[in-house]
């Protein structure tokens, strides 16, 4: 476990120094050491980084916000800051863990390991709850679409899924994309 491709981003270089280097005699595999100003200068997607310490003293949601949404990688945050409110809008800008601690060697391992596991369980939430939500969007449109055809052609429910299914695959998209195009037809030739 202790071959994980560590990015250390520190808001103190010095600090960031000390902290590289204990890692490195721990057996911690850093391939990039940034200090927060130069953030934009590091293409840390290009390291191939497994996961991302973030050391800051003031912790701010929107650096934190850049780093998770630009690197999609479990973000540990280390600080000394305990206000509640910063703790929560961290949580909010998507860190996997928030340590109210310095970094020590000796646990981070079980630290990241819980982290990538953290991570890896709410992207697969997120992925799932797209998922569900598209399907959702998918019945709600075809069975407008359906509504549609039933009006315009007097057929039966089944006959009307039936007609669309047969143009989605004629089309060769899904059958809540080609309900969607006849529901976009309809308000255009109405109008709307």
């Amino acid at each position: 476990m202790s071959k994980l491709r560590i990015a250390l981003i520190d808001d103190d270089p010095e600090r960031a120094e000390f902290i590289q280097a204990s890692l490195l005699a721990h057996d911690f595999h850093v391939v990039a050491c940034v200090i927060l100003n130069d953030l934009n200068i590091v293409d840390i997607k290009s390291l191939h980084a497994d996961v991302i310490l973030l050391n800051m003293d003031h912790p701010h949601r929107d650096i934190i916000e850049s780093c998770v949404s630009q690197y999609e990688l479990p973000t540990v945050l280390f600080t000394q800051n305990s206000n509640k409110d910063t703790i929560r809008n961290a949580i909010d800008a998507g860190v996997t863990a928030y340590i109210v601690d310095g970094i020590d060697p000796t646990k981070l391992e079980n630290i990241l390991e819980i982290s990538i596991e953290q991570f890896q369980k709410h992207k697969k939430l997120l992925h799932d709850l797209k998922e569900t939500q598209e399907k959702l969007s998918d019945r709600r449109d075809i069975d407008k679409a359906k509504v549609l055809l039933i009006q315009l052609h007097g057929l039966s429910e089944e006959e009307a899924f039936a007609l669309l299914r047969k143009n989605a695959m004629s089309h060769r998209i899904t059958i809540g994309d080609m309900a969607r195009r006849l529901l976009d037809a309809q308000k255009l030739l109405s109008g709307q």
